[in-house]
């Protein structure tokens, strides 16, 4: 038995299912709807177990395991398919501003909320609201608390300050664009503490296991993608006898996967900002906060 250990969004579940399949116990294909492997379907006792094991912390009991690593390279796609695909939640980060806080109030997403919400929320309210306050005005801490001022009050903070007030909660769900470009934008410009990578840390094996390094880049690469699961399958003294189902497997794969070009997109489009040429393709909002961070300006406000 071996373990697959990975973060949400980096493909653990279709590896998962390949390696089975190259050991004979698993069938058909594992995608659904969404393009996710979540529909597996194995007809003898499985091989290889994916789990998030090190980032939500279980037990690993198995003697192996296969560990799913990332670098600084693989941030941008990698960000965009865990909002898609992580316990298939469908979501569109081109659309993260609509209901952000009710999107991300989940375990696999809730560590960037907290963060959103300390670096640009917390006490925000309070610090606008007591930078114009007359020391006669009640205290205010919340959204709530502002509305219920009187109607000149609010009308001088709003028309008179331009007081903006800002809060991301249940009861004020959506979170502005801009806020959440920046937030991204500052994990692109510091890699070595977004939290993919922060993350990761805590992918350490006890000596006594044999770990294989899965490097995430080369699911995105059809010949890397084969050479290591052949690579797999003699570390793991399996007899590879499938080549041509697990090549048409990944095409299948890579058919269904919109990001896996986004890095090389977007890597273009800054050559092209920065030769003044006009006329760009369409990109998310992860890819303008990618591009801002690699110009080091703010391309788009």
């Amino acid at each position: 038995m071996i373990h697959i250990d990975f973060q949400g969004g980096a493909h653990g579940n279709y590896l998962e299912f390949v390696c089975n399949k190259i050991a004979g116990v698993a069938v058909g294909t594992p995608f659904n709807s969404a393009g996710a492997a979540h529909n597996k379907i194995y007809t003898a006792g499985k091989i290889f177990y994916a789990d998030h094991y090190s980032t939500w912390p279980r037990a690993m009991d198995f003697d192996k395991i296969i560990s799913i690593q990332i670098n600084k390279h693989d941030l941008l796609p990698l960000q965009q398919v865990s909002l898609l695909r992580a316990a298939n939640y469908g979501y569109d980060n081109d659309q993260l501003e609509i209901d952000t806080y009710n999107k991300l109030n989940n375990r696999e997403y809730s560590w960037v909320l907290d963060k959103i919400v300390q670096n640009f929320f917390i006490n925000q309210i309070q610090e606008s609201y007591n930078a114009v306050k007359d020391p006669t005005w009640p205290e205010v801490g919340t959204i709530h608390e502002f509305e219920n001022l009187p109607t000149a009050i609010k009308q001088e903070c709003l028309e008179q300050h331009k007081l903006q007030l800002l809060e991301l909660s249940s009861t004020n769900p959506h979170c502005s664009r801009s806020i959440l470009r920046e937030f991204f934008q500052i994990g692109f410009q510091q890699p070595d503490q977004h939290g993919f990578v922060v993350n990761q840390q805590k992918m350490k094996y006890n000596k006594s296991k044999q770990v294989y390094i899965f490097p995430f880049a080369c699911f995105y690469n059809k010949n890397d993608f084969l050479k290591e699961v052949k690579k797999i399958a003699s570390w793991a003294d399996i007899l590879y006898t499938c080549q041509d189902d697990i090549d048409q497997l990944h095409d299948e794969f890579l058919s269904r996967q919109p990001y896996k070009y986004s890095t090389v997109k977007c890597d273009d489009i800054i050559t092209k900002i920065q030769n003044n040429k006009t006329n760009l393709p369409p990109v998310d909002l992860l890819e303008e906060a990618y591009i801002n961070a690699k110009l080091g300006w703010n391309y788009f406000v």
